[in-house]
C-alpha cells in the first residue's frame, strides 16, 4: 500500500481542524461519542468503533459501519480530529467519490485536515482508520541545522518569506526551545521548504542562509531573516559578523542551489501542503503554534521509537 494512493486529485480531503482529539486523552474522544470513558471498543448507533492508544493518548480510530451512512461516519471522524463541522463536507465528498473508493482492492489513503490520514479499507460496509500523518525516519534527509541533542527530533519545514513562518518564529520558537530543546527532551532541526510559486525571495533567502552556514552562522542569519526581512542579504551578513566578500561570492555563485532544491523536493515527497510544517518525531503536527501539543506528540514519538 502506498502512503498516499491517489485515484483522482479530488480524493484529497482538506478541512480545518478546531481541536484535534488524536494525541489527547481518549476520554475526550469517548465523551464526544457518548461512549464509556474507558472503552476501547464500542458501538456507536449502527457502527462499531475501536481506538488504539500510544503513550496513553489517542493514536488511531477504527470505524466499521453501514455502507452509505456517511453522516454517521463523519460524526466519528469529527470526534477523532476535533471538528464536528467536517460532517457535511465529508458527506458531500463521499457522495462524489464513494464508488471509486469501493472499486479499489487495496486500501485507499487520503489526506485529512493536513495532519491526518483517512485510510479506507476494502470489505463489507464502510470501513476506515483515522490516524496522524506518520513518516518513517528514512524518509527524512540528513540533518543539517540542528539545535540541541535530545532523542526526538522536531523538524520545521519553513520558508523565510512566509508570514506564518515568521509568526511561528516570533510567537512560539523561543518557548519550543526552552521547554523541549534546552531541557534535553528534543533536538530542533530546520529544513528548507521555499514556496517559490508565491514567494519571489524564498529560494534566494534559503541559499543565503546556507552561505551563512558555511561560516557557522546559520542560526544567527536565520534569526536576522525573520526579524529584519528578506532581500538585502549582504547587509544582513554584516549584521551577524560574516566575512562579507566570501558570503557575496557564495550567493552570486548559487553555491547551495542543489541543497535547497533537495530540501524542497523532500517536502514535496512528504506531501506537505504549506509552511510552516512541523514534525515531532514521525508525526506531523496539526497546529505548530500550539506549544503544549509538542509535549503530547513527544510522548507518542518516544513510545513509538521504543516499540
Amino acid at each position: 500500500m502506498n502512503r498516499f494512493l491517489l485515484i483522482l486529485g479530488a480524493l484529497l480531503l482538506f478541512f480545518a481542524t478546531a481541536h484535534a482529539q488524536i494525541a489527547y486523552d481518549t476520554a475526550s474522544f469517548n465523551r464526544a461519542l457518548a461512549a464509556p470513558a474507558g472503552a476501547s471498543s464500542f458501538g456507536y448507533r449502527k457502527a462499531r468503533v475501536r481506538t488504539e492508544n500510544l503513550a496513553g493518548l489517542l493514536y488511531k480510530v477504527h470505524y466499521q459501519g453501514p455502507e452509505e451512512d456517511y453522516t454517521l461516519a463523519g460524526e466519528v471522524i469529527g470526534a477523532a480530529i476535533g471538528d464536528p463541522g467536517i460532517v457535511e463536507p465529508f458527506v458531500n465528498w463521499m457522495q462524489q467519490n464513494a464508488a471509486q473508493i469501493a472499486a479499489q482492492k487495496e486500501p485507499v489513503v487520503v489526506g485529512l485536515a493536513n495532519a491526518f490520514t483517512l485510510t479506507f479499507l476494502p470489505g463489507q460496509g464502510l470501513s476506515f482508520v483515522v490516524a496522524p500523518v506518520e513518516v518513517e525516519p528514512e524518509a527524512f534527509g540528513e540533518p543539517r541545522h540542528v539545535l540541541g541533542s535530545g532523542e526526538i527530533t522536531i523538524r520545521e519545514y519553513s520558508d523565510f518569506e512566509c508570514p506564518a513562518c515568521q509568526a511561528l518564529f516570533t510567537r512560539a520558537l523561543a518557548q519550543i526551545k526552552s521547554r523541549y530543546v534546552e531541557s534535553g527532551r528534543a533536538r530542533f532541526e530546520y529544513r528548507h521548504f521555499p514556496l517559490y510559486e508565491i514567494h519571489a525571495q524564498a529560494v534566494a533567502a534559503a541559499e543565503a542562509s546556507e552561505c551563512a552556514a558555511d561560516q557557522d552562522k546559520f542560526w544567527a542569519y536565520h534569526d536576522a531573516l525573520f526579524t529584519q526581512g528578506v532581500g538585502n542579504y549582504t547587509a544582513l551578513a554584516e549584521t551577524v559578523g560574516l566575512d562579507v566578500d566570501r558570503f557575496a561570492r557564495c550567493v552570486a555563485d548559487r553555491t547551495h542551489k542543489n541543497l535547497v532544491e533537495a530540501h524542497r523536493a523532500e517536502a514535496d515527497r512528504l506531501g506537505l501542503r504549506g509552511t510552516p510544517s512541523v514534525f515531532v518525531g514521525p508525526f506531523l503536527l496539526p497546529n505548530p503554534f500550539d506549544v503544549d501539543s509538542y509535549e503530547r506528540y513527544l510522548r507518542m514519538a518516544a513510545a513509538k521509537s521504543a516499540r
